[in-house]
């Protein structure tokens, strides 16, 4: 039995190892493809998650939550079932779909999901000093991503310059638009990662740093939406400081509301801004509202009440019309790949039963974050808060539910709060395997 305890032992010390060793590696990729390559984002949380896959306990733990007795009680667990339905049924409706591949685009947007919650577990089996030590090394990738950033914003790319191979191509500017996408891949973990600084460091004053560095880099590029989710996120951060309960609260209502009710874009006057005679706006933005009145007129009109299946606004895309758009010097498509709209992509693609459970996800998602925020209090709240405000702006403007990188974003902020929380609380700390 001895030598049977020594051997489990030395088996378990030896994956601990492993795991913290591909974390360490995992959070060092995503600060260098940050810069260099953001959907390598997505494959470096993917490998995070396999090697916390290695412990049976977190498939068991994972699995108990869809018991009917922990769903009946536990909204983590609610939250959890929506998130299956929404994944079995994007998987169905390839079945109607005039795009292939419906299965592995549920399953790319099931993985993202189950990587945040295999590290979340992975941080719940680990002791303090073990939280505290991941804690520095997840603000400091952050950190040193969020200044390599604006070192490239300053400079013009300067970094991806002197990094082999040398672009000669008249495409070069593509690289700062890459660029821009980086910012996107860490503007929600920014906010967990202020907490830690704020925790670790003791001083408001590094945390401030972080941001300003960031909103510097987001500022630099041509993304004007990065800035508006770094400025949405720090004021739904700074308000969850004071009023943590209402503002995560908040942030869950005004996602319900863009779920339920992305079809009100269907009544944007589409001819009269075509004419020039509604408000004078950048070209990318009017494009922008063009597309989303025609998606929501689509999704009314013609893809009710099952949607139009998977990936559905890719097959538009390839029969679209080419419009002629006020201050735009060539036309440009009525719908690109996708809708630049994750809430209107749901009604389009995946009808009521996508919107209903994306809402579902949605509540019962609220519910488990205040259960979170009563025992972690203000710091929490504004971790999850700056994270959420960030993503559901995102959401709104430009994400499809058919990007993994996108979603892996989420996986990276919810590691993110979840380091920041065990750090913060001290009942986290007292159940801490020693």
């Amino acid at each position: 039995m001895t030598d049977r305890l020594s051997v489990n032992g030395a088996a378990n010390g030896g994956l601990d190892r492993a795991i913290t060793a591909m974390f360490f590696i995992g959070l060092a990729g995503i600060a260098w493809l940050s810069v260099f390559g953001h959907r390598g984002v997505a494959p470096c949380l993917g490998f995070m998650g396999l090697f916390a896959a290695f412990r049976a306990n977190v498939w068991r733990d994972g699995l108990v939550l869809l018991k009917p007795a922990r769903l009946a009680a536990d909204p983590l667990a609610r939250a959890f079932a929506a998130l299956v339905v929404f994944s079995l049924w994007i998987a169905i409706s390839g079945a109607w779909s005039p795009k292939g591949g419906a299965p592995s685009l549920a399953a790319g947007v099931l993985a993202a999901p189950l990587v945040a919650g295999a590290l979340t577990h992975e941080v719940r089996q680990r002791n303090t000093r073990w939280r505290r030590m991941m804690a520095t090394v997840f603000a400091v990738a952050i950190s040193l991503a969020s200044f390599a950033l604006c070192i490239e914003a300053l400079t013009g790319g300067f970094l991806r310059s002197i990094v082999p191979p040398q672009d000669l191509s008249p495409l070069r500017w593509k690289d700062m638009t890459a660029l821009g996408r980086g910012v996107t891949a860490i503007t929600p973990a920014i906010f967990p990662a202020m907490v830690m600084l704020r925790i670790l460091g003791k001083s408001w004053a590094p945390a401030a740093m972080l941001f300003a560095t960031i909103l510097i880099a987001a500022s630099g590029f041509s993304i004007s939406a990065n800035v508006i989710a770094l400025c949405a996120g720090a004021t739904a951060f700074a308000a969850a400081l004071r009023f943590p309960r209402a503002v995560v609260i908040a942030i869950g209502m005004i996602f319900l509301a863009l779920v339920i009710f992305a079809p009100v874009w269907a009544l944007v006057p589409r001819e009269s801004l075509l004419a020039g005679e509604g408000p004078s706006l950048p070209v990318s933005w009017l494009q922008r509202v063009i597309i989303w009145q025609g998606a929501a007129s689509q999704a009314l009109s013609h893809c009710l009440p099952f949607g139009c299946g998977a990936d559905y606004a890719r097959v538009w895309h390839e029969s679209a019309a080419e419009i002629a758009m006020p201050g735009s010097p060539i036309p440009l498509s009525e719908m690109p790949t996708h809708p630049h709209n994750l809430f209107l992509q749901v009604w389009l693609e995946l009808g009521i039963v996508g919107v209903l459970s994306l809402a579902a996800m949605c509540v019962f998602g609220v519910r488990a974050a205040l259960k979170f925020v009563q025992i972690g209090g203000s710091m929490t709240a504004a971790a999850m808060a700056g994270a959420a405000a960030s993503i559901c702006l995102s959401f709104q403007v430009e994400t499809s539910l058919w990007q993994v990188w996108r979603l892996a974003v989420i996986a990276l902020a919810v590691f993110g709060i979840a380091l920041s929380y065990s750090i913060n609380n001290k009942a986290f700390e007292s159940r801490s395997l020693v």
